[in-house]
């Protein structure tokens, strides 16, 4: 039997994460612009943001490699 090391569970957890950016991006990514226009967050914030929200969904394929899950 495989030791657990968690990499399984976070590997649903990011893949789960990857479904939900997958299917609202666009509007995440309209929700930011709109908070950059209404002077909440600044653009350099919002790039912080979409850079972060991209390697949320590579990470998905990298753990998915590594786990074989």
């Amino acid at each position: 039997m495989a030791l657990r090391t968690g990499i399984a569970i976070l590997t649903v957890i990011v893949e789960h994460i990857c479904r939900v950016l997958n299917a609202y991006r666009p509007a995440i990514n309209g929700v930011i612009s709109a908070a950059v226009t209404a002077g909440t967050i600044t653009s350099t914030q919002a790039s912080i943001i979409g850079t972060w929200l991209d390697g949320a969904s590579a990470a998905c394929a990298i753990l998915k490699a590594v786990s074989g899950y």
